[in-house]
């Protein structure tokens, strides 16, 4: 089954500012994927119409086979979204509050939450923590714990908007590591081109215009003129 699916979709933001452009995309359960383009081209517009936050302008997007109407309600117990900003996430008096949010959302009894809770702050090194706000966390210490209140949840497609900005290395090094072992179908957008060969095996490419340019394997990082071309390099 595909994963997800683009058919001709445009998004036009209120203001008139064009998001993409006439995107045609297919992404099999299971694939990994990465976008990349420069600032403006795109990135973070097309994660948050694939993932359904945002409904296209034009076109369809079909998440497993469910074409996304804008209800979110839908399809949120199988897709995970990683946003850029933390702070576009986090909004609990604490980081246990975070952590238990979202289950209580889902209906997921309190024990089961409790559970899911202390083992992701586990593997996320986050346990020491808990008790602390998250305005008061570092900028690694926020994205551990964004990312731990979404996997904790197990979702089927995970979209990541530049998950290693703005991390130091030691973050960064885990969320590599953790993306590599994560067994569902992967979409990130992400600068970090040293990276993607590490954690994707499709590259997306968005040109300046906010089309995709190029659909392959990692071995479209090695095109200079077509990353030069795209603003990528």
């Amino acid at each position: 089954m595909k994963a997800v699916e683009a058919v001709d979709v445009t998004y036009i933001y209120p203001d008139g500012t064009v998001g993409v452009r006439n995107v045609n995309l297919s992404i099999e359960s299971g694939e990994k994927v990465a976008i990349v383009g420069a600032n403006g081209s795109g990135k973070s517009t097309l994660i948050h119409v694939l993932s359904g936050l945002l409904k296209p302008t034009k076109g369809i997007v079909r998440i497993l086979g469910v074409e996304v109407d804008g209800n979110f309600e839908a399809i949120r117990k199988n897709v995970g979204v990683i946003f850029q900003d933390p702070d576009d996430f986090l909004f609990n008096p604490t980081v246990r509050d975070e952590l238990l949010y979202t289950p209580a959302q889902l209906e997921i009894p309190y024990e089961k939450a409790l559970k899911l809770m202390e083992d992701y702050a586990k593997i996320f090194e986050i346990d020491h923590i808990l008790d602390k706000p998250p305005f008061r966390l570092s900028g690694g210490e926020k994205k551990r714990v964004e990312i731990a209140c979404v996997m904790m949840l197990k979702p089927k497609i995970l979209f990541m908007d530049e998950p290693t900005a703005n991390v130091d290395g030691r973050t960064r090094r885990k969320i590599i590591r953790f993306v590599r072992d994560y067994e569902g179908t992967l979409i990130i957008a992400t600068h970090d081109l040293s990276m993607i060969p590490e954690v994707a095996e499709k590259v997306v490419v968005l040109n300046l215009n906010k089309e995709v340019e190029a659909v392959g394997g990692v071995e479209l990082l090695e095109d200079y003129d077509l990353l030069e071309r795209c603003g990528v390099i």
